[in-house]
């Protein structure tokens, strides 16, 4: 039998304690984005002003001694679109896990695919050096892996919709 810690199936103490973790992470997961972005912004700009010499106003002087330097300290970081499936397949499976029991889920999961389509499109206008170009596997991959989500929404929501303990008024207990 599978086992959530303490908790043996999906029953009050489960949604509770394991529940509770699950919905803290996912909203900090969907604010992330927007930490991050407002940390490589910060990065950036320091950077570029111990460039220049900490509070100087004049935009051309520099202590780069190559090209080299200085584009890797005026260009914006790599683009890595491996790490944003990540992100977005995490999204989709942990709601669509623990969606039936608890649909909070799929408010949190939206939330996280806005605030994640916004700063992204904008990084790639404004921030991220011109993105190398990705072959049709990597998208591939990922479609073919999002197909098995419904799936788990199925298995999971029938364990929580045959679940006695959720359904029957005999195993109350004040937790």
């Amino acid at each position: 039998m599978f086992k959530w810690g303490s908790n043996g199936d999906f029953n009050g103490p489960f949604f509770k304690t394991v529940g509770n973790a699950l919905v803290s992470t996912m909203i900090f997961n969907m604010w992330y984005p927007i930490l991050e972005w407002l940390m490589y912004f910060g990065m950036r700009i320091g950077f570029r002003m111990l460039n220049r010499g900490c509070f100087s106003c004049n935009r051309y002087k520099t202590s780069s001694t190559s090209i080299k330097d200085y584009q890797d300290i005026y260009s914006g970081p790599s683009y890595y679109i491996h790490y944003k499936y990540s992100t977005v397949l995490n999204v989709i499976f942990v709601s669509f896990m623990f969606g039936f029991g608890m649909p909070i889920f799929f408010c949190i999961g939206m939330g996280s695919f806005v605030i994640l389509y916004f700063i992204e499109k904008s990084m790639l206008y404004w921030s991220y050096m011109q993105p190398p170009m990705y072959d049709q596997r990597l998208n591939d991959s990922v479609l073919n892996k999002m197909k098995y989500a419904p799936c788990f929404f199925l298995a999971f929501g029938y364990w929580m919709a045959s679940n006695n303990q959720l359904l029957s008024n005999q195993f109350l207990v004040g937790v």
